[in-house]
């Protein structure tokens, strides 16, 4: 296989896997500074994602993760946003994986056999520091089930996911959330790629949703950006910089 177009020869490639409810529309701003540092990306569309009938479940979003890298040569950096963390755990497995570092960005972690219910949760990183509420004691019904289909309600998004952006930037964001595969929560990740590569840990310090991250977990890094738990829309700019510098130590 070749390299993507116009990429120099031992270069990184940077994978953005979006999270639920979401597509690879967050990932915009940070798509734009990559390019104008000379940074290739790829950005994936999960299956479990969009208009039923017909979602996709975890093992889908692992193939179009894994059909998206077969595409490349080493080195790859994965990265993969909240519900993301579950599929690339999978998907950067295997000897023939081009991975070469993992980015979980505000995501779970998990571990083999855990799924995103059963992995144990943490307070969240703005409670942790003291600087924002607990949004678990909040009554809002951010998700609702409905013949095997969640979706996101709008003002659970506009709390936990979006509320440090400036409105009209959040509005944008929900307005193209999707409904998502109810049965992704409950299905156990096979393998655990962090086990035999290096990981990144990315916290956002304003992220008011619990961290779900398996115990044995051990990062390489644990890092901070500003931002909410979609910090790659509020502030794509400390993101991509922070994945240049990934690609950087990958390459």
């Amino acid at each position: 296989m070749s390299s993507p177009a116009g990429t120099p020869a031992g270069r990184a490639t940077v994978v953005l896997v979006h999270g639920g409810f979401l597509g690879p529309w967050v990932w915009e701003g940070v798509e734009a500074r990559l390019a104008a540092a000379g940074v290739p990306s790829v950005g994936v569309a999960l299956p479990s994602v969009g208009r039923p009938p017909g979602l996709g479940d975890l093992t889908a979003d692992v193939a179009a993760v894994r059909a998206a890298l077969e595409r490349l040569e080493a080195p790859v950096v994965l990265c993969g946003h909240s519900y993301a963390g579950m599929v690339i755990t999978e998907a950067a497995a295997g000897p023939a994986s081009p991975v070469t570092r993992l980015v979980y960005l505000t995501s779970a972690i998990p571990d083999v056999g855990d799924t995103v219910a059963s992995l144990p949760t943490s307070p969240a990183p703005c409670v942790v520091a003291g600087t924002g509420p607990d949004i678990s004691r909040l009554r809002i019904d951010a998700v609702s089930v409905t013949d095997g289909v969640m979706t996101m309600s709008r003002q659970g998004a506009l709390v936990g996911l979006f509320h440090d952006c400036a409105p009209a930037r959040a509005e944008r964001a929900i307005e193209r959330l999707r409904p998502m595969n109810a049965s992704t929560g409950g299905t156990p990740v096979k393998v655990a790629a962090w086990r035999e590569i290096p990981a990144v840990h990315v916290r956002a310090q304003d992220d008011r949703l619990p961290e779900t991250i398996a115990r044995e977990f051990v990062p390489e890094t644990v890092l901070e950006v500003p931002g909410g738990h979609c910090p790659q829309w509020s502030h794509p700019d400390p993101v991509a910089d922070l994945l240049i510098a990934q690609a950087a130590i990958a390459s």
